[in-house]
């Protein structure tokens, strides 16, 4: 995993694909300079990384002989409502951490790019990126 410290309070960059379609990744032409800083998270296996969403992250491909099964998980205040909505209020609450329901979410005046129109093959993140015309990380394209 590598990550571009500092990216996270910059700009909101698309991730949208040449179809204009979200594509769950950025053009890596737009942002050559932001990897060339990009500082890898090193750790031994089972090792955990948290990093903000917005933080400038992603991982080469694996080109091992053994499994890479990463467990992602996304952490949030419980006032940090999902702008897509919440589907089904009893499930969102369940899987609170800390703290209790709140119907009021949080505003923020900060930049935002929705994910519409959506991935052309929806699924995991891993699906949706399948669909890239250009390599990423080392990946064929």
């Amino acid at each position: 995993m590598l990550v571009t410290p500092g990216t996270h309070a910059g700009e909101v960059w698309s991730h949208h694909g040449e179809d204009g379609r979200f594509a769950g990744l950025i053009d890596p032409d737009l942002i050559k300079s932001e990897i060339a800083r990009a500082v890898p998270c090193i750790g031994r296996a089972g090792s955990m990384s948290f990093h903000h969403v917005r933080a400038l992250h992603g991982s080469a491909l694996n080109t091992s002989d053994r499994p890479r099964n990463p467990l992602l998980y996304e952490v949030a205040a419980s006032d940090a409502w999902p702008l897509m909505g919440v589907k089904d209020f009893a499930e969102f609450d369940s899987r609170l951490l800390s703290g209790g329901s709140v119907v009021t979410p949080r505003l923020e005046r900060l930049p935002v790019r929705m994910p519409l129109p959506p991935a052309s093959r929806q699924g995991s993140i891993y699906e949706t990126q399948s669909a890239a015309k250009k390599a990423y990380f080392g990946r064929a394209a």
